[in-house]
């Protein structure tokens, strides 16, 4: 398994640039996608549907905080056993931060989330020629 590109601006990450957001813009962004190596993050965008569709923006954060999780919130059902509450699509979507502890006992997990500080916008080609 390769490292991540990490640089003294940070560890590379892909988003995908879904609206006009300016570069100062991704200060604080979400992402449960992991830190990526050069060649990894060229071959993402390259081939990666989604990316492709929306638009890859390649990212260098100094300080990728855990934030929280993606997953199942379950509560007690009426025979006593755990069932999985249901929600819309939206709102499945949006992660559980670590600071809300009263929830983590009957959550889930299947994705972690991270939370991107010191972010600066990077040219994905230009760092894939310099290396």
């Amino acid at each position: 398994m390769q490292q991540p590109s990490h640089t003294h601006l940070g560890y590379l990450f892909l988003a995908a640039q879904h609206d006009t957001r300016s570069t100062d813009g991704w200060e604080g962004h979400l992402t449960a996608q992991p830190p990526l190596c050069l060649e990894h993050a060229k071959a993402a965008v390259d081939q990666c549907g989604y990316l492709v569709r929306a638009g890859a923006v390649a990212l260098r954060a100094r300080v990728p905080r855990l934030h929280g999780v993606i997953g199942t919130l379950y509560r007690t059902g009426a025979d006593g056993r755990p069932e999985p509450v249901e929600f819309d699509s939206e709102l499945a979507r949006i992660p559980l931060p670590y600071r809300h502890r009263q929830w983590t006992p009957w959550f889930l997990a299947s994705q972690l989330v991270r939370e991107l500080r010191g972010v600066t916008v990077v040219d994905l080609d230009d760092l894939v020629s310099a290396a």
